[in-house]
């Protein structure tokens, strides 16, 4: 049995995921809208904010009644690997003092912010599963997005990965960012390709309120590739990847088999996760029909609190019976070749899809989505629209 089933398959019920936020960076890039901020020239404060991240699970765990395993654990950022793998060891105690050990526990990277020894560090903190922020092999794209590293010093941090031991790794690509073209992204899949890494996650590029790349090109994404051009780019990756034997398991993602990502599979499966640090988010399936709360964003605000003794927490809600059922949907029909669990979705909300789904019939009419029995699925064009189906799905 695959990586991914023993993850979340037989014993979800039982797990959790664990997510850490690490907001600090380098430098922050011109479109990234995430939080996140760069660190003070003399460096994060990553003895204090280690120390809140763990004082806050431990609180979490508490207060929420938590006795379920961590199934995972995802560093997440910002740039998490900006910080040493003694911190990120101490928080991992932190976890299996409260939680047990879990089987996946993944970092983020950047190639500018690892080295062999750092690298290595992690191993012997627990991290088993390494994510680089490759997002192009082109060197005059990676300058375009405001990058700090090249191509080659991506390659390199490749190979320090696996002479590091780590067999499990994942490599992050935007496309259709400015001036690219289809063959030049052709090329980048290729070359991705040819590494092997475990794991390979697309985005196309947004222009998000608030960026200076949304000052610089707008909302209609002026001067970067168009529509067409970027579903073109989406289609071909889907082409490129799977001829080389990866899986397309998720919208975003593609994996060797059984090496796809156990912490995302759970967001997408909608099974619980803690999230901690500032900005995290946090979901419990229940009770009712399940809850979530995040955090305050500021970093500094997010430990004055925590070393208060107060919940860090910005705001929360409890879903609706009508919400818990539009997420079903939006998460199930990002899993590529599962889609929708009808057995599933009749077990959790009392009623069949056929049942729930008032647009249905048109959207397997209009070649959107496909069914089979009480399972739903996207079609090719309906990964395409995603959004759009979800909505008129309901």
């Amino acid at each position: 049995m695959g990586h991914i089933q023993e993850a979340v398959g037989l014993r979800g019920k039982d797990e959790i995921g664990v997510y850490a936020h690490i907001p600090f960076c380098l430098r922050k890039c011109p479109y990234c809208a995430f939080n996140s901020v760069e660190a003070p020239p003399a460096g994060p404060p990553e003895e204090r904010y280690v120390d809140s991240l763990a004082k806050e699970l431990e609180s979490s765990v508490q207060s929420e009644g938590i006795s379920a395993r961590a199934a995972t654990v995802y560093f997440g950022g910002g740039t998490p690997s900006i910080f040493s793998p003694n911190a990120i060891g101490r928080f991992m105690e932190t976890v299996e003092i409260l939680l047990g050990a879990p089987r996946e526990v993944t970092i983020e990277a950047n190639p500018d912010a690892i080295s062999p020894q750092k690298l290595r560090g992690y191993m012997g903190a627990g991290v088993n599963r390494l994510s680089i922020g490759f997002q192009s092999l082109e060197d005059s794209a990676l300058i375009a997005l405001g990058r700090r590293h090249t191509a080659s010093a991506s390659l390199a941090a490749f190979q320090w990965a696996r002479d590091a031991g780590f067999r499990n790794i994942g490599i992050d690509l935007i496309f259709a960012t400015p001036g690219q073209e289809i063959g030049q992204w052709e090329e980048t899949l290729s070359r991705a390709a040819a590494l092997r890494p475990e794991h390979i996650s697309l985005y196309g590029m947004t222009v998000e309120e608030g960026t200076p790349f949304y000052r610089k090109y707008g909302p209609g994404k002026l001067g970067l590739p168009g529509e067409e051009a970027e579903a073109e780019m989406y289609l071909k990756a889907i082409e490129v990847l799977k001829s080389a034997g990866y899986r397309h398991y998720e919208v975003s993602n593609f994996a060797i088999p059984g090496f796809e990502s156990a912490h995302n599979t759970l967001y997408w499966k909608g099974a619980g996760y803690i999230g901690v640090g500032a900005g995290a988010h946090s979901y419990l399936p229940g009770p009712g029909w399940g809850k979530r709360w995040w955090n305050i964003s500021g970093a500094e605000d997010y430990m004055r609190v925590v070393g208060e003794g107060s919940p860090p927490i910005d705001g929360s809600e409890e879903l609706t019976r009508r919400e818990a059922m539009f997420e079903a949907v939006m998460l199930g029909l990002r899993m590529v070749e599962e889609g929708i669990d009808g057995s599933r979705f009749r077990e959790r909300f009392g009623l069949s899809t056929i049942e729930a789904l008032g647009g249905l019939d048109t959207l397997v009419r209009d070649g959107f989505v496909e069914k089979k029995g009480e399972d739903i699925s996207l079609t090719q064009r309906g990964l395409l629209l995603l959004n759009e189906v979800a909505v008129r799905i309901i």
